[in-house]
């Protein structure tokens, strides 16, 4: 008890931020425990005698201690706010989503072999073209959402699909109506629908998945027609206008095939490290192209 009468804390000590989940936890049970003292303070101070002090094995606290360890304690709440502020804004964890292969089906594999996606170096047009860089994908038929969400960005800009009056959408070219007919999912020309489902798949997931199969025969564009976004509250597909949404995570998730309908090795060579580190060399590419547009 003693000691909880010091100010000095783990909060007090570090507060300029990002802390880890470990840490923030630690600063909560410390101010916990503060609170705690000093609700147990007041009340044995309130039984004695005015101005009497409360001995605790060497120690003598009078009333005016306590009120400086509570003023002390109010001061420190307000490093508490701007350590969970900071930890709101900053994370040194990666999103292991967004990080994480899988398959995906040939339509996709389609789409991108021998698309149009602009230079892998945007400050040096004559670097090559990015689309010699993602074997990963037309190869071995794996991404990530990561890789997707800035493959598609890339060949939006390159291909001048945006509208200027139309914020956040993009009009579809031929290209991608073609390749994206169907959403089967089919790996290296096999229809997964014909595989049975893995004996440990929940009974929720595997209604999805079935009832995924079933649409099938609809194109991406048909399976779209009736969704709305979420923040706008704007169709993810315009059919009077054609247009769609520029991130079209909503189209990658149809030709993400799911786990449970791979083999055993299928799901390994996932895992493999070098497939890893070529998915990681891809993003850390797109990544620095984003960075150059941003930056321009």
């Amino acid at each position: 008890m003693a000691t909880a009468l010091s100010p000095t804390s783990i909060a007090a000590s570090k507060n300029e931020g990002p802390c880890t989940p470990k840490e923030f936890a630690e600063h909560i049970k410390y101010f916990q425990q503060t609170h705690k003292a000093i609700v147990y303070l007041s009340s044995e101070l309130n039984k004695l005698p005015s101005n009497q002090a409360l001995k605790i094995e060497n120690y003598s606290i009078k009333k005016s201690d306590v009120a400086k360890y509570s003023a002390a304690y109010c001061s420190q709440l307000g490093e508490l706010r701007k350590l969970f502020a900071s930890k709101k804004r900053k994370t040194t964890r990666t999103n292991t989503q967004l990080n994480s292969l899988f398959y995906v089906s040939d339509q996709l594999v389609a789409f991108y072999k021998g698309a149009n996606l602009g230079p892998v170096d945007p400050a040096s047009p004559k670097s090559g073209k990015l689309n010699d860089h993602i074997d990963i994908l037309i190869q071995k038929r794996m991404s990530t959402s990561g890789i997707l969400t800035s493959l598609i960005s890339r060949y939006i800009d390159a291909n001048s699909l945006k509208t200027p009056d139309s914020s956040g959408r993009f009009m579809p070219d031929s290209r991608m109506k073609t390749a994206f007919g169907t959403t089967k999912y089919m790996l290296r020309k096999e229809d997964l629908s014909k595989r049975k489902l893995a004996s440990d798949t929940p009974s929720e997931k595997a209604e999805r998945i079935r009832e995924n199969i079933g649409l099938g025969s609809k194109s991406a564009f048909a399976r779209v027609a009736s969704r709305v976004d979420r923040r706008s509250g704007k169709p993810v597909y315009d059919q009077t206008t054609g247009l769609l949404y520029t991130t079209m995570m909503v189209f990658n998730n149809f030709y993400r095939i799911p786990p449970q309908l791979l083999s055993q090795d299928e799901r390994d060579e996932l895992k493999e490290e070098d497939n890893i580190a070529e998915a990681k060399e891809l993003q850390e590419t797109l990544s620095k192209i984003t960075a150059y547009n941003h930056s321009k």
